[in-house]
């Protein structure tokens, strides 16, 4: 059987994915999208911020109601059609006249790396996966303290974004302050936690509070006008149902 083969098994040795693209091909959607994008980043004053159109309009502008497609499509003209339908029917954060929340506009360079680390397509579960990666995670890191004044030998990650940084902290804050271990034994493995937070903060105190498994009956609203020591006594009035942990805007007094 060795010797043998048959047209089924050759045909298998030179198959391509679907996903697949020559370098030619490759290099010249790669530089036709270049073109589209900078020229949208260059033009975006001229939109409007938004469009403003209703769920329905961008659902029949995308044809969502469609069924799932068999067969795949071109893709110069799928990337063409994506790019227009993102430019007509978005919210543009990095446009001049963008004054919500705190997101800031996207950088041209930000894109262009975006681009290369698709490219290797790091898998950052441990260091031998992702070598570079993780090196250049440490260096930022260490910048980044460097630049607010913290000790640069410290720990840290990037993380997705704000939801996630503040949720990675609460975690390692309920760890240091449950008084037993919570990894193993849970937060049912002590007196129940709870939490002292400005009335002022942001949601995702509520979505971290539930994730960790404290509830957000765990949240101990604190009034943003009180001075430090009304601050400390109220959370030692406070503290008869378990440790608590401050979060932002919130430090306990000290005598």
């Amino acid at each position: 059987m060795s010797g043998m083969s048959s047209p089924r098994i050759e045909e298998l040795r030179v198959r391509t994915a679907p996903l697949e693209m020559t370098e030619d091909q490759f290099r010249s959607l790669g530089h036709d999208l270049v073109d589209c994008v900078a020229g949208f980043l260059a033009s975006m004053r001229t939109y409007p911020v938004t469009a403003a159109t209703s769920p329905d309009e961008v659902r029949a502008s995308l044809d969502a109601a469609r069924v799932l497609p068999e067969q795949g499509r071109d893709p110069g003209a799928l990337l063409r059609e994506a790019a227009s339908l993102l430019f007509e029917h978005s919210l543009f954060n990095g446009h001049p006249r963008f004054y919500g929340y705190i997101t800031s506009s996207a950088a041209p360079i930000g894109m262009l790396a975006d681009l290369l680390a698709a490219a290797v397509n790091a898998n950052v579960g441990a260091w031998k996966l992702a070598p570079m990666a993780t090196e250049i995670e440490c260096q930022v890191i260490r910048w980044l303290a460097q630049f607010i004044g913290y000790p640069a030998d410290c720990g840290g990650l990037l993380l997705s974004g704000g939801n996630m940084a503040n949720l990675t902290c609460f975690l390692a804050a309920r760890a240091a302050q449950a008084g037993w271990d919570v990894r193993k034994q849970g937060v049912a493995g002590g007196r129940r936690l709870c939490v002292y937070a400005s009335a002022e903060t942001h949601t995702w105190i509520h979505k971290a509070a539930d994730l960790a498994g404290l509830g957000t009956d765990a949240i101990h609203w604190i009034d943003g006008q009180q001075t430090i020591v009304d601050l400390g006594n109220s959370i030692y009035e406070r503290s008869a149902p378990g440790p608590g942990f401050p979060t932002q805007h919130t430090q306990p007094a000290r005598s």
